[in-house]
């Protein structure tokens, strides 16, 4: 830990860093920014803050899918009575 207090800031600005941090910042950044200011011009804003209590089974699901991790039963019940929820919060 205090290594890390020390040690010189160090960017390498190579191809593949500059590629990543465009991503981030148009795709992630002004992308969510801008579907979720559709979002709140489409429905009201608590119709729209209900769907974040999705992100975190989506992440989980996403981490399945992609990196191989394991969810348990536990896990699923979780999914499940978040999207029960969302879907009660946004109903017409």
């Amino acid at each position: 830990m205090i290594i890390i207090l020390f040690a010189k800031p160090y960017i390498d600005f190579s191809t593949t860093f500059l590629i990543a941090m465009s991503h981030q910042i148009f795709l992630v950044s002004f992308g969510a920014f801008t579907i979720l200011m559709l979002l709140i011009k489409r429905n009201s804003a608590s119709k729209t803050v209900s769907i974040f209590f999705l992100i975190p089974p989506t992440s989980a699901l996403m981490a399945w899918i992609f990196l191989n991790e394991r969810l348990s039963n536990l896990d699923l019940l979780g999914f499940l009575i978040a999207t029960i929820g969302v879907y009660i919060a946004t109903r017409d």
